[in-house]
């Protein structure tokens, strides 16, 4: 994606994703605009979680 010339995204609309992602604890901010990605975030990569279980803290 970061390589087409077809899709854009903006820092503000990736961060306001991200932040999403932290509050159903598939990422966590470690400041600065970086985020890593949760034990959680990987399973739902992996295909073995299915987030429509989890809740927003």
């Amino acid at each position: 994606m970061a390589e087409s010339d077809r899709v854009r995204f903006s820092r503000q609309h990736i961060n306001a994703r991200c932040k999403i992602l932290v509050t159903y604890g598939l990422l966590v901010h470690l400041g600065n605009g970086v985020y890593d990605i949760t034990r959680e975030g990987n399973q739902y990569l992996g295909g073995e979680l299915d987030v429509r279980d989890l809740k927003a803290e």
